[in-house]
């Protein structure tokens, strides 16, 4: 499996000859070419479906399904960062792909509760959101890490190069956690085999 992070919540993941993008942002670089995507809100940071290209099977609503051998289960959570009465619907994606567990949490904004758990189950690598702004913070991102208990965990959704992008910086959560001498990846290839036993690891992944 090959790992490639886009910026903001968008990465591509590949098995095989079988690529999947999540979360495309009005900013990219250059058009993705996925077979699938997932997307998670309606927000132009997440749901840039022309920063696709091919005739990917698109993927934004709660359910299961599946599609080139990849199993997927989307779990309806909140957008917003208060529980009040202007909460946006955010989507969740659980993914199995060659027996590797992985979970998109696209902009969560809440800490999960015991059904969405549930619905998520084990996950082996997380890509979870540690910037704010309509997203988790960095301590909330490790209330939602320390729920989850992933065996690795790649945070998301945060400025990159001190751009004036509204959020948060990556070295708070850096901290929170614990990581030090993180060196960061250009890409995370990894074998079922190479997952470590140990639970929250961090893998920092330059923006491409």
């Amino acid at each position: 499996m090959k790992i490639n992070f886009h910026g903001n919540a968008c990465f591509t993941i590949k098995e095989g000859d079988f690529t999947m993008a999540t979360d495309p942002h009005d900013k990219l670089k250059e058009p993705l070419l996925a077979g699938a995507v997932t997307v998670s809100n309606k927000d132009p940071g997440h749901s840039h479906l022309e920063g696709i290209s091919g005739e990917p099977k698109v993927f934004n609503w709660p359910g299961e399904y599946e599609t080139g051998g990849v199993h997927m289960k989307g779990i309806a959570t909140f957008h917003n960062a208060k529980e009040d009465t202007e909460q946006k619907e955010n989507t969740v994606f659980k993914i199995e792909m060659n027996g590797i567990h992985l979970c998109h949490l696209g902009a969560l904004g809440t800490k999960l509760t015991p059904e969405q758990l549930e619905q998520i189950g084990d996950v082996d690598i997380l890509f979870i959101p540690v910037g704010g702004e309509e997203s988790i913070d960095t301590k909330k991102a490790k209330e939602v890490i320390e729920q989850i208990e992933p065996r690795i965990v790649i945070p998301m959704t945060y400025c990159v190069d001190d751009d004036q992008c509204g959020l948060g910086p990556l070295q708070p959560f850096l901290s929170e956690m614990g990581a030090q001498n993180v060196e960061p990846l250009d890409e995370f290839t990894l074998k079922r085999s190479e997952l470590p036993d140990d639970s929250s690891k961090i893998v920092v992944l330059n923006q491409k």
